[in-house]
């Protein structure tokens, strides 16, 4: 028979000026996967995912996409080579800093893409594990996994978007809804202690020395140039982070849907940019979020972006799998296109508004457009609180 050939997974190269390294750090109970600009790229680009990492990533495809085959398509995300360098000599600082939340039952190597190419323009990029909210492996090879809790979590929440998704764009019906959700839902409590553990990490960061685990990391972290980043449950944690840590600077929210009653209906502290996947409808999860009501849509370092095409997991690496394995969650948006649209509007967000370039709307560029929440604003004129 004929060699069948397999596609292969390319992660695109990153644009900026600087080599990425990458190096995994435990400091006490945080597990981090740092990306970092490197002062030099000796070291060989490494492959996505080896060993129990690589193990972890497959059986997750098994257990959570059983129509996937997992030998064409994680796989070939495993085997693929990054652009980053592991334990390559940091870049002298001060930097600014990102840290990130993975989503739920995920992992945080998931952005490597976008973590590379923020790290080649200069950021280091701290992505934390939640510990039994997503899976990895240790510098030792052993492996942490999702737990119980966070699974009970997600089937009640599930129910409860069964119900949200019925009531339609009626903003009365959704404020009972989001109450309801944190008088009794059970993934509020988790959304709080995900927060809490990112900001342990801007702590960690603070009080990093060159001795300890951070190494030559210690003290490159310009923590005055903060954002807290995530995706899907780890962005809602994100967000709500950037609120409570007077550090800082921005939050970057990659198709989260916010799950904390902090910012219903108050205004944020901070810059926040939202990447969501595309939807019909007039109603959207982040319309009653970020603003007072009655100025929803009004704020310009508030920025909603709706991404056609782009299915919930198209904010990962995921998005880079061959077209046509593209199940659970993933869209028919180019996975290479939507890559590279969320790492040109991060930067470009972060740039405006943590690294203070020029003012104006952000460029969003094809297949992006900004997502319309005047009618909040209509909702909160007609005397609704």
């Amino acid at each position: 028979m004929p060699e069948v050939r397999l596609p292969e997974v390319r992660l695109p190269r990153p644009s900026g000026p600087h080599p990425a390294g990458v190096r995994d750090i435990e400091a006490g109970p945080l597990l981090m996967r740092v990306w970092y600009p490197a002062a030099a790229d000796a070291a060989p680009p490494r492959p996505y995912a080896a060993g129990s990492e690589r193990d972890l990533l497959l059986e997750w495809t098994a257990r959570r996409n059983p129509a996937w085959p997992p030998a064409t398509t994680t796989a070939l995300l495993a085997a693929a080579l990054t652009h980053d360098h592991r334990d390559a000599p940091a870049l002298p600082g001060p930097h600014p800093t990102i840290v990130f939340s993975h989503g739920a039952d995920l992992y945080p190597g998931q952005n490597t893409a976008l973590m590379t190419e923020l790290a080649s323009h200069g950021y280091v990029a701290v992505s934390v594990l939640q510990r039994g909210g997503g899976f990895a492996a240790r510098p030792d090879g052993s492996r942490l996994e999702s737990g119980e809790p966070l699974f009970a979590a997600a089937v009640d929440l599930f129910a409860r978007l069964e119900r949200l998704t019925s009531l339609g764009a009626d903003p009365d019906a959704r404020h009972d809804w989001y109450a309801d959700l944190w008088e009794n839902g059970r993934i509020v409590p988790l959304v709080g202690q995900w927060r809490d553990r990112m900001i342990a990490v801007g702590d960690a960061l603070a009080a990093a020395t060159p001795d300890g685990p951070f190494g030559d990391l210690a003290g490159v972290c310009d923590l005055a140039r903060l954002t807290y980043m995530g995706m899907s449950l780890g962005g809602s944690a994100a967000v709500s982070a950037a609120q409570a840590d007077p550090r800082a600077r921005a939050a970057v929210n990659l198709d989260g849907m916010h799950l904390a009653p902090d910012l219903f209906g108050r205004p944020a502290r901070v810059p926040v940019l939202g990447l969501y996947a595309d939807f019909q409808g007039a109603g959207h999860h982040s319309d009653l979020f970020y603003e007072e009501f009655g100025r929803t849509g009004l704020r310009g370092d508030v920025v909603r972006v709706k991404v056609a095409d782009a299915a919930h997991r198209d904010f990962t690496d995921l998005a880079l799998l061959p077209g046509k394995q593209r199940l659970d969650h993933l869209g028919s948006v180019d996975g290479e296109g939507v890559t590279r649209l969320v790492g040109a509007l991060t930067l470009a967000f972060l740039d405006r508004f943590v690294e203070g370039g020029t003012s104006g709307a952000l460029p969003l560029g094809d297949g992006a457009e900004l997502i319309d929440v005047s009618h909040v604003r209509a909702w909160r004129g007609r005397g609704t609180s």
